[in-house]
């Protein structure tokens, strides 16, 4: 029999979702930073964090590669992700957000307000209904900004700040994503 006073035993993992456009970079480098922080505070077995795309929904194309080695700026990529300590799975691929996926998901991150509200198949757009679970990634670290889509970008500079500044918001915001996850039921 649980002890009732036990909530840690009695806890449903929660899910967390990061989205991007197509769930290529970004989305994917917040899903392994934030990870890895969990790992690190002994939080992973209570939340699972997973990575989504808007591409490949209502009517959009898929990206043409599903994996960021296949991109030609991914020489510029590689070594700012070293400079992290993250590799990028080999089996990572792209995968399209989904109703299943909104359904199940306790927390939504955007990496950007155009994925979150500002275009037609944002996550606002697909999903009205699920709107509360929804906020910026940048939002665990009190801000509303966006995070750079580096898509087509060969700019060694952003690629090192948009890197740096999605490690360093997982780093500084796991704290404020675990207590807005101890706030879900």
């Amino acid at each position: 029999m649980s002890n009732p006073f036990d909530k840690r035993k009695d806890m449903k993992k929660k899910l967390v979702v990061t989205v991007c456009n197509g769930n290529i970079h970004r989305s994917v480098l917040a899903q392994i930073c934030l990870c890895r922080e969990l790992t690190a505070l002994h939080r992973e077995k209570d939340v699972e964090i997973i990575s989504r795309g808007l591409q490949g929904t209502m009517g959009t194309d898929i990206p043409i590669f599903p994996h960021i080695n296949q991109y030609d700026n991914y020489a510029i990529t590689e070594p700012c992700l070293r400079e992290i300590g993250i590799t990028i799975p080999e089996d990572q691929s792209t995968i399209p957000i989904d109703q299943s996926t909104v359904e199940h998901a306790s927390l939504i991150l955007a990496m950007d307000s155009n994925v979150l509200c500002g275009q037609s198949n944002s996550l606002h757009n697909q999903f009205p209904s699920y709107v509360f679970k929804m906020m910026l990634f940048s939002e665990l670290v009190g801000m509303k900004t966006d995070v750079f889509d580096l898509h087509g970008s060969f700019d060694v500079t952003l690629h090192r700040k948009v890197t740096q500044e999605i490690n360093d918001t997982s780093r500084r915001g796991i704290a404020v994503l675990l207590r807005l996850l101890e706030s879900i039921p």
